[in-house]
């Protein structure tokens, strides 16, 4: 029990910090509740999901599941954080008094053909900037001692890079919608950039790869980036997409092959 009381205060820290934030700056000024009630119900509805997701993404980093625990796990069970990020965003919508969705996720109306070729270039530049970051930081880490010179990949992304093409491509989907959507579009707008990516790691650190967490640490800087100059959520979605199809389709496909663990 005692590992959950740090992440439990870390995340009782900043959501009281949102609520004061909100009281006294209006942090939430995009949102417009119709009662004081209602904003009592919406500030409820958001510690049961951040307190819910630390008990949660904790008590997945603490127990890594074996190959043979993973062999056995149904496939929709990968989508859990998901169809948890996405049921608050359906309750804050209807806490605030139902705004249009494209005002909601920051998608607006015109300019997103463009929108779409900016999230292409920003996901090819931004895959190969965060490679080029990861590596380097890699070296630092291994260097000093940090992390071991010949990680072994965790039984999950050895498990991940097995997986059909059909279901590969249904976890891209998912990830760039919905991630992106709470974490850009919902949560980034609220508390900004760097403790929106903070929080977009710490989602992934069940993972269990230190590399792999740097490179999603560095990808959700520079889609946040994107996001706040461009107003726009669609150019994070389109590279958020290209980010996780390499990473599933050739990245840990081909580390796996060249390590001789296989993967098919």
């Amino acid at each position: 029990m005692h590992h959950y009381i740090f992440p439990l205060l870390f995340i009782a820290v900043v959501y009281i910090a949102m609520i004061v934030m909100n009281e006294r700056y209006r942090l939430f000024s995009s949102d417009h509740f119709s009662s004081p009630v209602m904003k009592v119900l919406a500030y409820l509805w958001l510690a049961v999901l951040m307190f819910g997701l630390v008990i949660l993404i904790t008590g997945s980093s603490l127990r890594v599941p074996t190959a043979r625990e993973l062999a056995r796990v149904p496939f929709y069970s990968l989508f859990g954080l998901h169809a948890i990020l996405f049921v608050f965003l359906v309750g804050w919508w209807l806490l605030t008094r139902r705004p249009p969705i494209g005002e909601f996720l920051n998608i607006p109306r015109r300019g997103n053909g463009e929108a779409v070729l900016t999230g292409f270039a920003v996901g090819v530049g931004g895959w190969l900037f965060t490679l080029a970051v990861a590596l380097m930081i890699g070296l630092i880490l291994t260097a000093s001692g940090l992390i071991p010179k010949n990680p072994q990949p965790s039984p999950m992304v050895a498990w991940m890079a097995a997986l059909p093409i059909w279901k590969k491509g249904v976890i891209v989907l998912s990830a760039m919608t919905i991630e992106e959507a709470f974490f850009r579009g919902w949560l980034q707008k609220r508390i900004g950039v760097i403790a929106s990516t903070a929080l977009f790691a710490l989602a992934h650190s069940g993972l269990g790869q230190p590399l792999l967490l740097i490179g999603v640490s560095v990808i959700s800087l520079v889609i946040g980036f994107t996001f706040y100059r461009t107003k726009n959520l669609l150019p994070g979605i389109i590279a958020h997409g290209i980010f996780d199809a390499v990473q599933l389709f050739v990245i840990i496909p081909v580390v796996f092959k060249m390590s001789g663990m296989g993967a098919s």
